[in-house]
């Protein structure tokens, strides 16, 4: 078992040598507490007080005209092109807009409509629940549609054919914290034809995403995890340029319509990645979205990603070396390369350690039936609070805290 202060010492050591150490100073800090939950809520920017009072502000005193004297119709655009480098995609190529279901069924939908011949739909077993329940919405609807299930990456490949029409995977697994190749998986997709949806909830803001670099079909996911968005903040699309206007959006709403103030009785697809918002903006959760984005203007997504590589290797040292000895399993990959923005690990009472954790303020998630998520926020994160956490954690394995009643009930 690892000695404390060494691992503490280290953690110093890195933290001084990080060259991005200031991003943490952006978002707000609660005193004392340690948070491990990016993979469900990301931390808040300092400005998004400002930004929601200023918001009331405009409200009181604009109304309707705040649509001509803001930027609430243009800001799904605009977030879209600020955050378009956290996914590797240039301007003009992603939208901030509604959620990641109805954005999933946007991206289905629209490669559903380009593949009209192909009658297959593949998809992991283990995805998140609502990518699976849209493509069984998609099946239920069209019976000439099948849903194929597969478990590995090597499955995935396998089941490839020229009736496939999309596949549909997350790009990290919201249990394990697997990372797939979307490089690789891309490539031998597009070589029968077969287009592409990732959802990227789980490594956007955290681990490289590269949209572009990959040739990548359609990127789906929620910024209110790293990319701090806020609480049910909005979500993102990006469509590969030269597929958005093969096919009208399988959602079709007057924000979409190339001539939005035209109010036009019948629906003409804008002629850019525009097409794909359907409704009215969210304003009040864009405005806050708006404040996580200005920050990402000032770093370079590479150091950002590099940052997080760092905590989340010393995460699992530190857990292997502190806790290995007291049950402490290591879940997710070891490889880096293969991993998310979230480190998975087993542990004896895994779901009361969730709860006696949240008594010595860190807070992590539980998923059934053993497994504990520590999702690692590259923006608001230091090595010197792994090094605390791990230490509060090996105190509650050690002592057996954990076992006392009052951790009995296991929350969410």
């Amino acid at each position: 078992m690892q000695d404390l202060s060494e691992l503490t010492q280290r953690a110093s050591e890195l933290d001084s040598k990080d060259p991005i150490a200031q991003i943490v100073e952006e978002y707000e800090q609660a005193e004392g507490w340690i948070f491990f939950d990016s993979n469900s809520v990301g931390p808040v920017p300092k400005t998004a007080r400002n930004a929601a009072n200023a918001l009331i502000d405009d409200w009181i005193a604009l109304r309707r005209r705040g649509w001509a004297e803001r930027d609430w119709v243009d800001m799904p655009a605009i977030l879209g092109d600020q955050l378009s480098p956290m996914i590797g995609a240039e301007k003009g190529t992603t939208v901030v807009c509604d959620n990641t279901t109805i954005n999933l069924y946007k991206a289905i939908g629209h490669a559903l409509a380009i593949n009209q011949d192909r009658t297959i739909i593949l998809t992991q077993k283990d995805n998140f629940p609502t990518d699976i329940h849209v493509v069984q919405g998609f099946e239920r609807a069209n019976p000439n549609l099948e849903v194929r299930y597969v478990e590995t990456e090597e499955e995935a490949l396998a089941a490839l054919s020229d009736d496939v029409a999309v596949c549909t995977f997350s790009h990290v697994g919201y249990k394990s914290g697997q990372r797939w190749d979307m490089d690789k998986f891309n490539k031998a997709a597009q070589a029968l034809g077969v287009l592409t949806v990732w959802d990227v909830s789980h490594s956007a803001g955290a681990v490289p995403v590269l949209a572009r670099e990959s040739n990548a079909d359609y990127i789906v996911g929620c910024g209110y995890k790293y990319l701090s968005t806020g609480p049910g903040g909005p979500a993102f699309i990006y469509v590969r340029p030269d597929l958005s206007e093969k096919a009208w959006p399988p959602v079709c709403g007057w924000m979409g319509h190339a001539d939005i103030y035209a109010f036009a009785g019948d629906y003409e697809p804008h002629g850019s990645i525009k097409r794909f918002i359907s409704g009215t903006p969210m304003v009040g959760a864009n405005q806050i979205a708006h404040c996580a984005a200005q920050i990402y203007q000032k770093y370079a997504p590479k150091d950002i990603w590099a940052r997080h590589e760092s905590l989340s290797n010393f995460f699992i040292d530190a857990l292997q070396q502190s806790c290995g000895d007291l049950g402490v399993e290591i879940a997710s990959p070891l490889n880096y390369d293969q991993r998310g923005g979230h480190v998975t690990f087993k542990a004896p009472g895994a779901g009361h350690v969730v709860e006696a954790l949240i008594d010595a303020k860190v807070v992590s998630s539980f998923r059934k039936p053993d497994a504990i998520r520590f999702g690692l926020s590259p923006a608001s994160l230091t090595h010197a609070q792994i090094a605390e956490a791990v230490g509060r954690l090996q105190k509650i394995l050690k002592e057996e805290i954990w076992r006392d009643p009052k951790y009995a009930n296991v929350s969410v």
